[in-house]
């Protein structure tokens, strides 16, 4: 046993945060009586967002994938009495290594011993919802369910996972609606999947009345806020095909918020992030500076490339990043950082296995390099998906202690 003071601190609360804060809260019952885990997140939840597209037709479900986090930790308190755990819903703004200190926009600043950015990354609506409470992301929600309900023809923007089925649930929901997919590239899904799954994947969105547009870019203005609501628009493509429909939707990639680094960089005189914001890490996802041993980084706001970062490798990432945490308290690193434990190193790739749902009854599918696409076994592979979205597992893992 230690009774040293250890305060953890895990910025952002999501599929990789809340696994490391619930790891190492665990310590607390395991011979650290006096550690604490702070979480802080934007949102007073946290939302399953692998599950939006089914959520775009079934409001009920989608209401669902909202997990409050005020009582995250409390499982793990020696004493309810006078917790050792805190969950804060706010931002992070800056980071002060020398002070070993973090700045938050609601004026506090909370020291840390070791500390995970986990902050992630930001889709467009309908994979993300604004809403710093449950109460407005629901009626956000709300919103635009009734806007996918009310549209004729909807146009969606990208032929990644998320779109194809975001397609699909709206295919297979509305057959009386005009639903054209435009991809960019040559074929659907990311390119380090075989042909087999992207040319399955069009040919099951077909099946349900998808046009879908290959090799063709949309022309995006730069005035034009898209928030998934019917409007009429008419977008240009880069083959001079004109798109004109009364949804648009999104589906082109996510956005990383790393500003709050901007101090640390400057600190350092180093820069920390690559050209688009993901935060630069090593092997072991501490972030890539002698200066910075303590602070790791799991997830979509790292730099790792995006075929890294699918949701069950983010789920590895956490445990390395859990695992290293806790080989530097049992050496003490906090008080002593001249003891060296060794430290586990991520050794996840780009991701081979896919399921992507086109809809509850239909879809495509890649393990370990064998493609299914156009086949029936697509469907049933891709069915472990559509089921729930994996939502019954999530919930289990959101509100158990973990094992």
């Amino acid at each position: 046993m230690s009774t040293r003071n250890i305060n953890v601190v895990v910025v952002g609360v999501s599929v990789a945060g809340l696994k490391v804060a619930k790891t190492i809260a665990a310590l607390s019952k395991q011979g650290f009586p006096n550690l604490s885990v702070t979480a802080i997140d934007k949102n007073e939840y946290f939302y399953h967002a692998i599950a939006a597209p089914r959520a775009t037709v079934d409001l009920e479900f989608g209401k669902k994938l909202f997990f409050p986090l005020a009582d995250i930790l409390q499982e793990f308190e020696l004493n309810p009495a006078e917790p050792k755990h805190r969950f804060i819903q706010t931002t992070l703004t800056s980071i002060n290594n020398a002070q070993k200190t973090i700045k938050l926009s609601n004026g506090q600043t909370v020291a840390f011993d070791y500390l995970v950015l986990a902050t992630g990354a930001k889709n467009k609506s309908p994979a993300h919802y604004e809403g710093a409470t449950v109460t407005e992301a629901h009626r956000n929600m709300e919103e635009t369910f009734e806007s996918i309900k009310k549209a004729k023809d909807i146009l969606i923007i990208g032929g990644g996972a998320v779109g194809i089925e975001i397609a699909g649930e709206i295919a297979a929901a509305y057959k009386d609606k005009k639903i054209t997919l435009v991809h960019s590239a040559e074929r659907l899904l990311p390119l380090n999947f075989k042909h087999g799954i992207s040319n399955g994947a069009v040919d099951k969105l077909q099946r349900l009345g998808v046009e879908v547009v290959l090799n063709e870019k949309i022309k995006m203005p730069e005035d034009v806020l898209f928030n998934c609501r019917v409007r009429p628009l008419t977008l240009t493509g880069t083959s001079g095909r004109e798109y004109a429909s009364d949804l648009q939707i999104l589906a082109t990639g996510t956005t990383v918020h790393t500003e709050y680094m901007e101090s640390l960089e400057g600190e350092l005189g180093e820069h920390l992030r690559n050209d688009w914001g993901g935060i630069k890490v090593r092997k072991t996802l501490q972030a890539n500076s002698k200066s910075l041993p303590n602070i790791f980084v799991p997830g979509d706001c790292n730099a790792l490339p995006a075929g890294y970062k699918f949701a069950y490798l983010v789920g590895a990432m956490s445990t390395v990043v859990a695992t290293n945490i806790i080989a530097m308290i049992n050496a003490g690193f906090d008080e002593d950082s001249t003891k060296k434990p060794t430290l586990v190193e991520y050794t996840g790739g780009p991701m081979n296995i896919m399921f992507v749902p086109i809809g509850p009854n239909l879809g495509v599918a890649q393990i370990m390099g064998i493609a299914f696409g156009k086949s029936f076994m697509g469907n049933v592979l891709a069915g472990f998906k559509s089921k729930d979205y994996f939502y019954a597992k999530i919930a289990a893992e959101v509100t158990d202690a973990v094992k």
